[in-house]
């Protein structure tokens, strides 16, 4: 009898544990990082309906008016949502292969329901005129904030060396 509580105890302590875990804001922030780097990438041409989904999903992650900051071109901007997605067609279009993959991410969650996130972001690209890819890896900025229980960006501080 006692086994057996104590196995329920164990399996809801575990069961807790790991819920709060997975819904906590900063792995749910990390998921939805992830996710966006997946729908950036792309691996040859994409039908106009597959890249037509990947950018709404995009667009779904992005608050209404972002803040886009170049700081080595010393570029800062409230850009609405629909003109960033235009600027990340036209990116992407530039490239047959484009992998975006990110690391060492550090998350801080404040009390407000915003977030800042610095983020490694590796890119590898290669158009039609390159023989093999070439390999960008650069530190990002991110804020984001919680609105309707979704996590959107902000602000976003991206170095010029990964947009060329």
């Amino acid at each position: 009898m006692a086994k057996n509580i104590l196995i329920a105890v164990l399996v809801l302590v575990l069961g807790s544990w790991f819920a709060y875990y997975y819904f906590s804001d900063k792995e749910v922030i990390k998921r939805q990082l992830f996710g966006l780097a997946a729908e950036i990438s792309k691996d040859g041409q994409e039908p106009p309906v597959k890249m037509a989904l990947k950018m709404g999903h995009i667009k779904n992650m992005a608050d209404r008016r972002s803040v886009v900051i170049i700081p080595d071109r010393g570029y800062q901007e409230a850009l609405e949502s629909d003109l960033i997605i235009h600027y990340l067609i036209y990116y992407r279009n530039r490239f047959t292969l484009l992998a975006v993959s990110l690391d060492k991410m550090i998350i801080v969650v404040s009390a407000k329901e915003s977030a800042e996130v610095q983020v490694t972001v590796t890119a590898q690209h290669q158009d039609s005129a390159q023989a093999a890819p070439v390999k960008k890896v650069h530190q990002v900025g991110l804020t984001l904030v919680k609105s309707d229980k979704k996590w959107l960006i902000r602000k976003i501080s991206i170095p010029e060396d990964l947009l060329d």
